[in-house]
């Protein structure tokens, strides 16, 4: 690496050095639960649906579409409600790619996958204003799981907080983590919602898929959600070598 007379870059420099091999280590084991993830929720939507079209159970997918326009028929109420929800469960640690699903499920794909952005982003923020305040002792001492990651977020920027979103850290320990830092709420918030878009793209995808009237169309979703997931790992992994060579 490249030295530097000036000794205000040579830390941050330093510190990419140490933690590039952690963090390289870590995406790919992320990318690969993430993708099998996807692929299992793919699978068993996929097997659910198919058996759902050729049996009794077909009754359900009815159900499922009354319910869909009787939410519908509520009006912005019922986006309004179910965002907070998410938010508000986000905030607290509540896993967000089932709230993505559902989203998918009750409002569609597009508007499942806007409401579940906003909320899980909203939802992450406002974690990450009360760990300014003093709400962070707990989340301190599960970091201490990943000492390589406080490292890693001493300087966050758009790009690192986009990155961490993609490691298998509960969101709620980086919301609060990343609270304990200079990061600036646009970039923490811009960072976040990036961060989180492909897998609410592509679980969202699931969510719609299940409880379609038409079996194609519930086929196609789930192999776009696929599609959307592998594109995502490729595109993060091009990313990260590219870093390394660079750095």
């Amino acid at each position: 690496m490249a030295t530097t007379d000036d000794p205000a870059q040579e830390p941050e420099e330093l510190l990419d050095a140490a933690v590039a091999t952690e963090v390289e280590q870590e995406t790919s084991r992320a990318l690969g639960k993430e993708t099998r993830q996807v692929l299992l929720a793919v699978l068993v939507v996929a097997a659910f649906m198919a058996v759902a079209h050729f049996t009794p159970l077909k009754a359900w997918i009815s159900n499922v579409q009354t319910w869909k326009k009787m939410v519908h028929d509520f009006g912005w109420g019922a986006h309004a409600i179910f965002m907070a929800a998410c938010a508000a469960s986000v905030m607290l640690g509540v896993p967000r790619l089932p709230l993505c699903a559902a989203a998918g499920l009750v409002f569609g794909f597009g508007e499942g996958l806007v409401i579940s952005l906003v909320a899980s982003t909203l939802g992450s923020y406002g974690a990450f204003v009360l760990s300014r305040h003093g709400f962070r002792r707990a989340a301190e001492s599960r970091a201490e799981k990943w000492p390589w990651l406080k490292k890693l977020l001493k300087k966050p920027s758009v790009l690192r907080v986009f990155w961490v979103r993609q490691l298998m850290v509960p969101g709620l320990v980086l919301n609060v983590l990343l609270g304990m830092t200079p990061v600036k709420h646009t970039r923490f918030l811009l960072g976040t919602a990036l961060g989180y878009l492909p897998l609410n793209v592509a679980f969202s995808l699931v969510g719609s898929g299940l409880g379609k009237g038409s079996l194609a169309t519930t086929m196609t979703q789930l192999l776009a959600a696929m599609a959307v997931i592998n594109i995502a790992a490729w595109l993060v992994y091009k990313v990260m070598k590219r870093q390394k060579q660079q750095g």
